[in-house]
């Protein structure tokens, strides 16, 4: 079993247990980075992200309104007083 080992070592180029505490390493950390890209944290804050944006075009259209019916009443005042 030791011969066994030794040769597995060899092959790899690192001992057996620093094999596995790298690969430990290695899983944790991409579990921890998929938990941030793809976790309820990052879908709740894309979700807001969505609805302000959509609240934004909404309050641009309303403002675009008024700003038309505000330059309407500005060029009939001009040519009132001119």
């Amino acid at each position: 079993m030791i011969d066994f080992i030794k040769r597995i070592e060899q092959t790899i180029g690192l001992s057996i247990k620093v094999f596995f505490v790298t690969s430990i390493i290695v899983i944790l950390f991409g579990i921890y980075v998929a938990n941030l890209i793809y976790g309820n944290a990052s879908l709740k804050v894309a979700n807001r992200l969505e609805s302000e944006r959509l609240m934004l075009i909404k309050k641009i259209a309303i403002l675009k309104e008024e700003n038309a019916i505000l330059h309407k009443r500005y060029l009939e005042w001009e040519d009132v007083n001119q």
